[in-house]
Formats: C-alpha cells, sequence, structure tokens
C-alpha cells in the first residue's frame, strides 16, 4: 500500500505547547493546531484527519468531551489525551466516551511521544486497510449471491427446458419413425424409388433420435450419478453385443476388425446401456476416421483382477496435439468445419462432437478412466480403464434411464 502521509491535529490552550508539537512532527505529518475545542471541532467538518493528539484541561470544551465529539465526526481517526494532572475520571470519560488510543502525562518524553505517535499511525494504516478488505469481501460475497441467484435460476431453466425438449423434439421424431413404417408395411409392392425414399426418411429419423438422445444426455450430466444403474454383467459379452451393433457400418466401409478378448474377463458389476454406449461412441469414431478397407482393433483383457482395460484403436487420420487438448469437450469436432457429417459414417467425416464427452463421464462414473493417444497420419488410440466394482458411495437406487438408440452419433 502506498505510504501515505497522515494528518496530525493538536489540540492545546496552550500556544506554545502547540507550536513545539507542531515543530517536532511537521516534517513527518500534516500538522494541523487547534487552541480550544470549538476550533478543532471546525477543523474536523473541514479536513480529513487522521490521528488527534487533545489535552484534557482547556477552557470550554474538555479534552474528554471534546474526543468525544471527534469520535462522532470522524470515526475512524486514531485519539489521544495528555494532560498534565492525574485526574482518573477524565482518562474514564475519554476511554469510555472518546475511545483513545493512548493516554499521555505531561511532561511528555520527545521520543516517546514519537513512538506513541507512530503506533498511532500504523495503528491507523491497520484498520484502514481492515476497512477496505471488509469492503472488498462484501462487494465479492454480493457478486456471489447475485451469481448463485443466477445460476439457481439458470438450473430452474435448464430443468424446464430439458422437459419441454424432451417432448417437443421426440414426438414429432416418433410420429415420423412410426408412419413412415406404417407406409412401409402398407405395401409391400412399392417402385424402388419409393422404397429408397422411405428408407431415406426412416435412416434420417433416426439419425435424428439418436442426436436429440445424445444431446438431451448432456444436458442431464449433473444427473448422470443419480441414474446409474448397476447389474452384474459378462463384459465379454457385452463388448460382442456391441460389435454386432455396429457390425452394418463394418460392412459398409469394408473396415475389417481385429478383435482379441480375454476369455477370463468375467462378471462386472457395471450399467451395461452406459458402457455400451462408450463402446459404440469409440468403436463409430475409429470407422469414421480409418479409410474404406482399412483395420481397427478392439484388445479386451484384464489389469489385475479388478479392473478391465478396452483399446480401441485405428490407424487413419489421427489428431494435432492440439485438437488432444479439446477432445472430450462438449460439440468439439476438431477446428476443420466443413469435416461435419449429418449422418453418414464416411471417411473422417465428424459429428456434434457429443459422443466422447458423454463417453468420458460415463466411464468417470464407474469410477474408471478413458485416455487418448494419437499422431496425425498414424492413427488414434483410446483406452477405458473399468474397475470390476465401483465404490458403493454411487446411488443404484435410481430407476433405469431410457436407453438410448443403438447406434450412437461418432463425436470427433
Amino acid at each position: 500500500m502506498e505510504q501515505r502521509r497522515h494528518t496530525l491535529l493538536i489540540v492545546d490552550d496552550e500556544v506554545d505547547v502547540l507550536e513545539s508539537l507542531r515543530h517536532q512532527f511537521h516534517r513527518a505529518y500534516r500538522v494541523l493546531t487547534a487552541t480550544s475545542g470549538d476550533q478543532a471541532v471546525s477543523l474536523l467538518e473541514q479536513n480529513q484527519v487522521h490521528l488527534i493528539l487533545s489535552d484534557q484541561r482547556m477552557p470550554g470544551m474538555q479534552g474528554d468531551a471534546f474526543l468525544s465529539r471527534a469520535r462522532r465526526i470522524q470515526p475512524d481517526a486514531i485519539r489521544m489525551l495528555f494532560t498534565g494532572y492525574a485526574d482518573i475520571q477524565a482518562v474514564i470519560n475519554a476511554v469510555n466516551e472518546g475511545h483513545i488510543f493512548r493516554y499521555i502525562l505531561k511532561p511528555w518524553d520527545t521520543v516517546e511521544l514519537e513512538g506513541i505517535i507512530r503506533q498511532a499511525a500504523d495503528q491507523y494504516n491497520l484498520l484502514a486497510e481492515r476497512k477496505q478488505l471488509i469492503a472488498e469481501l462484501q462487494g465479492a460475497n454480493a457478486q456471489l449471491v447475485h451469481a448463485n441467484e443466477e445460476l439457481a435460476q439458470a438450473g430452474q431453466l435448464k430443468t424446464a427446458f430439458i422437459e419441454v425438449a424432451s417432448h417437443e423434439f421426440n414426438t414429432p421424431i416418433t410420429l415420423v419413425l412410426g408412419l413412415t413404417e406404417l407406409l412401409r408395411l402398407s405395401n409391400p409392392d412399392r417402385t424402388d424409388d419409393d422404397q429408397e425414399i422411405l428408407r431415406q426418411i426412416t435412416a434420417s429419423g433416426r439419425q435424428l433420435a439418436r442426436l436429440v438422445t445424445n444431446m438431451l444426455t448432456l444436458l442431464r450430466a449433473e444427473d448422470f450419478r443419480r441414474t446409474l444403474l448397476r447389474r452384474p454383467v459378462d463384459l465379454g459379452n457385452l463388448i460382442r453385443e456391441v460389435l454386432d451393433q455396429v457390425g452394418p457400418f463394418l460392412v459398409a466401409r469394408q473396415i475389417h476388425p481385429a478383435v482379441d478378448i480375454a476369455p477370463d474377463l468375467g462378471i462386472f458389476e457395471i450399467d451395461a446401456d452406459k458402457v455400451s454406449m462408450v463402446l459404440v461412441n469409440l468403436i463409430t469414431n475409429a470407422i469414421k476416421f480409418t479409410p474404406d478397407g482399412g483395420t481397427i482393433e478392439l484388445i479386451a483383457s484384464l489389469s489385475g483382477d479388478d479392473e478391465a482395460s478396452i483399446c480401441v484403436r485405428d490407424y487413419g487420420a489421427g489428431l494435432e496435439p492440439q485438437a488432444l487438448k479439446h477432445l472430450f469437450q462438449p460439440f468439439f469436432t476438431q477446428f476443420d468445419p466443413s469435416r461435419h457429417s449429418s449422418g453418414d459414417f464416411g471417411f473422417n467425416k465428424r459429428g456434434l462432437g457429443l459422443g466422447l464427452s458423454i463417453a468420458k463421464q460415463f466411464v468417470e462414473m464407474h469410477e474408471g478412466r478413458i485416455t487418448v493417444e494419437s499422431t496425425p497420419g498414424q492413427g488414434t488410440r483410446f483406452l477405458v480403464e473399468i474397475p470390476r466394482r465401483v465404490s458403493p458411495v454411487v446411488d443404484d437406487r435410481a430407476s433405469t434411464p431410457p436407453t438410448p438408440a443403438p447406434y450412437q452419433e461418432a463425436s470427433t
């Protein structure tokens, strides 16, 4: 803090005393002098004063009465009383009414008095800094209260939006898919062109349903833990089921999966739907970033007895180092929007950037880890590590959440 030049007000009815004290302190302080309490009050009303040194016995207003009044005018000033006689009642009044810092007897020692005034100045600085800190703290608290109120309101709006969006989005999607299926069944002998149109409508509707599911799932991220439903699951069988789900995409792109699932994986206490979603996202990502006719790897093994390691690797486009920093952030699809794809699994096409964000949260809900390594032009390797049993603090009494559509939007 910048060193301030304190203002010292000295009050005494003896002019020689005032002149002596003014001469003693004028180099270190801005000195004001008054020969009476009334004159000193006038100075207080016109100047900011940091330190007050007042005699007790003066004509008219006594020192203790003046200091009491000074306290009301400038409460932050440090007040001191000196006198040439022992008046216990004056001291009591000065302490009780004037809240004095020190009581000084005449005649005073010059060096001692300088030390007292210096201590008073330090005390003023300390109290001023404390007052400033309190004001800053109060301001910060007010901002925090306001921010908390805004967050609470935003949380309410978010909850309301999710409920409305879930209904408003899913209702027309369901109608479109249902009516399309009804049209297909009502006339199995439609022309090839009509059949293709219905197929494209159905495929687009299902793709939209997957995107809506992913976005609403992400918005409900704060509720993920309450919806974790753990059950004993054969992890090897679950992985094989996921491979069957993504099989059509592998065939369409002529991609060869190199699969190695350890036969001793055994039973894991997990939420099967959420772990399936994690694997679907990782595998479809690998499909998207692998050239037609290429190979992807899926290796599942045990790390010790209590943890599974699931590796999904492609040898495709790879990622730049700066992209890895943002890979698990919602809606991140690297830095080239021209690569965005609304639904196909073509080489190097990208979705909305939701899958990996959701996958990371689902893995961490199981108290697991997901990591990624990638080299541009050489491919990407994801590693998921999930413990056989998660901590019992997770609430598994919640109802089962809706199962997402089987084929999830790739994230990257």
